[in-house]
């Protein structure tokens, strides 16, 4: 509809709803509209809905569809009655204008959020006809963002001051509940934290009017150092993402837990869900967006409810400052999920399957009363949401995840290697030979899910004899639960595997198309299942049992690193320890 800007205010007669008045960007987008009824401008699918509303006028509001020659625009009406004149007034609001505004708003608090938390400043927004007052920014705080009353707000800052400071908070408090135009107070000490190169805090606020006829106070509160220089953000930032560090969200967390003992402080980590694969498929610059992106939409949900950091790769930490209980907790989860999901709904790993997050979280002190073991129920929640097939959250429960014990004990044996993914291939294999040497519990299955997915193998399998028989397959690629086809087994089970080894141990093929012809009937069979490249080792297990493992590179060929033959064959020696021959450790 032409010239129909986003917000109109009419004026309709109350029985046959024509126009009384309106403004010119009415009359000229509905033309001849003054002597028609209203209703001929809604479209015939909204039409008798929007008469009963109109005829009802009860203030609700519902959408309508408005036609003319030129356009048609959905927006959303309201229709209230003036019983002194006997009309009805509509108030119409341009859904897709409206949903615009909605982006361009959240834009510009996305921007004014970063700003602000370049700097260590406290900022307040006064609210007189609640008489309260909301913190925000205060992740160098000792005190929480949060809705306090003002006299709450008066009393925790006084306590930082000494007592003839504490006339000067309160003066400015006071012009705060008066609404001055603008003022400001400068305090000596540190209304902010108990860092002692803070020896002034400077208070400003000024007074706010909306257009709606509300009032706000803003301001901020400024901690100076001793040469009155500004007071840049202590906080360490990760350069892709924005998001605090990992030595700085890990002290953050358990500054709260294990020194100031705040009830409600709950850990959520969260990890994108085949990272890798974006990476491989998109390229790492378009990694680097998704990163960037799923850190504001966390950003976004947390505000000023707690702080977000990145932990490393595409894994994150978020500290919420107090839940109060769990349907608070699920809807802040289920937002970041669905909203990361709809974010990047066809760059997944295959055109099926989104971008997706799981989580795991934990609370304190209902679930552990320190840091290291809220962190690892969090953790392990995390575990069992990938366990679960991704793209969910899973929150700490101890009837449905066992105690806290439980969990530690099992944490001993299935816990990766590389959890944080920051150790060296040559630290991981130190540590498989580690715990295979020197502890207890480790399975052969469980070092080979993680051998392949540190050196992001599509698939390996272990093969035992006498005869040859599959005891294990893991890796990336989605058909590695397909069983071992008998004909491959017939070939190891038959001499055909001796002619074919010709006394190696160690056998590299980068194109099974170059096999010599005597591995003809190998060759076919591979090719059939889709492996282009492989690596076979055989070796000997515990019992002396004769063992090959075999690296599949499914659909691709691939040019095997030599550089990680060595630890191909120390992997191998690893499970040389074990009794492989009896199918369970």
């Amino acid at each position: 509809m032409k010239n129909f800007n986003s917000h109109l205010e009419i004026e309709l007669t109350r029985d046959d709803h024509l126009i009384l008045y309106a403004d010119n960007k009415v009359y000229s987008a509905l033309r001849s509209g003054v002597y028609h009824s209203f209703e001929e401008y809604v479209d015939p699918l909204y039409r008798d809905n929007f008469h009963e509303r109109v005829t009802a006028a009860d203030g609700k509001w519902f959408p309508a569809r408005i036609a003319s020659d030129t356009a048609s625009i959905l927006y959303y009406v309201k229709a209230t009655l003036n019983e002194k004149d006997n009309t009805i007034h509509l108030t119409l609001i341009n859904i897709d204008e409206l949903m615009s505004n909605n982006d361009e708003l959240i834009e510009i608090i996305t921007t004014f959020r970063s700003q602000l938390m370049l700097y260590d400043d406290v900022f307040f927004d006064y609210d007189p006809e609640a008489k309260t007052l909301s913190l925000a920014n205060t992740q160098a705080a000792d005190y929480d963002a949060g809705i306090y009353t003002i006299d709450e707000a008066e009393a925790m800052l006084c306590q930082r001051v000494t007592p003839n400071e504490q006339e000067n908070v309160k003066g400015f408090i006071s012009q705060v509940k008066s609404k001055s135009g603008r003022f400001s107070t400068r305090i000596e000490g540190n209304l902010v934290n108990s860092d002692p190169t803070i020896t002034t805090t400077l208070l400003e606020a000024s007074y706010v009017f909306y257009h709606n006829g509300k009032e706000r106070v803003v301001g901020h509160i400024h901690p100076e150092s001793s040469k009155r220089s500004v007071k840049v953000s202590s906080l360490k930032r990760d350069s892709l993402t924005g998001l605090v560090d990992k030595a700085d969200i890990t002290r953050i967390a358990q500054d709260r837990i294990d020194d100031k003992c705040l009830e409600g402080t709950t850990l959520v980590i969260l990890d994108l869900d085949f990272f890798k694969s974006i990476n491989d498929t998109y390229g790492h610059q378009f990694g680097d967006v998704v990163l960037k992106r799923v850190s504001d939409i966390i950003s976004a949900e947390v505000g000023n409810n707690g702080i977000a950091g990145r932990f490393g790769g595409d894994e994150f930490l978020l500290v919420f400052y107090n839940i109060p209980e769990e349907g608070v907790l699920r809807n802040h989860l289920k937002a970041i999920k669905n909203t990361v999901k709809s974010a990047f709904a066809d760059k997944g790993i295959d055109d099926c399957t989104p971008l997706s997050v799981s989580i795991g979280t934990a609370t304190f002190p209902n679930d552990a009363d320190n840091y290291d073991d809220v962190f690892m129920l969090a953790d392990h929640c995390l575990y069992i949401a990938k366990e679960k097939g991704r793209n969910r959250y899973i929150i700490y429960d101890k009837a449905k995840h066992g105690s806290l014990e439980d969990i530690k004990q099992k944490n001993m044996t299935k816990k990766k290697m590389n959890e944080r993914g920051d150790l060296s291939y040559g630290d991981i294999i130190i540590k498989m030979y580690d715990v295979v040497l020197h502890g207890s519990g480790t399975t052969p299955e469980l070092l080979m899910d993680e051998f392949a997915e540190t050196f992001e193998l599509q698939r390996v399998m272990l093969l035992v004899s006498e005869p040859y028989r599959l005891r294990y397959s893991t890796g990336s690629d989605k058909v590695i639960g397909k069983p071992m086809p008998d004909m491959l087994l017939g070939v190891l089970n038959s001499p055909i595997k001796e002619k074919y080894l010709a006394g190696r141990d160690f056998v590299v093929v980068n194109k099974v198309d170059n096999l010599p012809p005597q591995a003809a009937t190998a060759k076919e069979i591979l090719r059939n299942n889709g492996v282009f490249s492989y690596i076979l080792m055989r070796f000997y297990d515990k019992d002396d049992t004769e063992c090959i493992m075999i690296i599949s590179s499914i659909g691709k060929y691939t040019q095997w690193n030599e550089m990680h033959f060595m630890y191909y064959k120390a992997f191998a020696d690893i499970l040389s320890r074990f009794s492989l021959g009896t199918q369970h450790e």
